[in-house]
């Protein structure tokens, strides 16, 4: 099941770097959490450990519900239901994600990186979602999809803790979990102070303001 699991997050990643509409990116953004909240809750059940439980229905609750719920909320507010913009094409944009993901199974592999005993399916593909994450908010020109990478990144990093450690202590996770919420709403600020100063999100334009 852990293989599963670990699959359809790297595709939901990949997904991210497919869609032409931002509401679709969000909706697969739910989706990825939803799974995340599935692994933390599939580690819970084989380990026993309380504060995995507590991670899971907070992704669950956070990333896959209220973090979703915000950003189509600004999305509806500014009406952003256009074709996202990229800096490369969509085949390059695939290309560039396949050897992203090949060289984060292969990083993983030659660091020799601890993992727990159930957590290491997810080790190789935690890595991957950061690089994927990461390209997403290099290849995206709108504040929005720069946002959906940087929790893709987030989701890399809360999936490399499962795997390494079986999580971070509960107070930490909280932290993390309140930094993440009120940094998606900040995106959301500046993403209504971006549109309404530049009649678009795309980050570009902001080179204007070059003295």
């Amino acid at each position: 099941m852990e293989q599963w699991i670990a699959m359809l997050l790297l595709i939901s990643a990949i997904r991210l770097l497919q869609i032409r509409k931002i509401s679709d990116s969000v909706s697969i953004l739910a989706f990825q959490s939803f799974v995340l909240a599935l692994t933390a809750g599939a580690l819970w059940y084989q380990t026993k450990l309380p504060h995995l439980l507590v991670a899971a229905v907070l992704t669950l609750v956070v990333k896959a519900m209220i973090i979703p719920a915000v950003l189509h909320y600004t999305i509806k507010k500014i009406d952003v239901h256009r074709q996202v913009e990229r800096v490369t094409s969509k085949y390059s944009s695939l290309l560039i994600a396949i050897i992203l993901s090949v060289a984060g199974f292969y990083v993983t592999s030659r660091l020799h990186l601890p993992s727990t005993k159930f957590g290491a399916p997810y080790l190789p593909v935690s890595i991957t979602l950061v690089f994927l994450g990461t390209f997403i908010m290099v290849d995206h020109k709108k504040a929005l999809m720069q946002g959906i990478g940087l929790i893709t990144i987030e989701n890399g990093l809360f999936l490399v803790a499962q795997a390494i450690s079986y999580g971070m202590p509960m107070m930490v996770e909280l932290g993390i979990f309140f930094d993440m919420l009120v940094t998606v709403v900040i995106i959301g600020i500046l993403s209504f102070r971006i549109h309404s100063t530049f009649e678009s999100l795309n980050i570009e334009k902001m080179s204007n303001l070059k003295g």
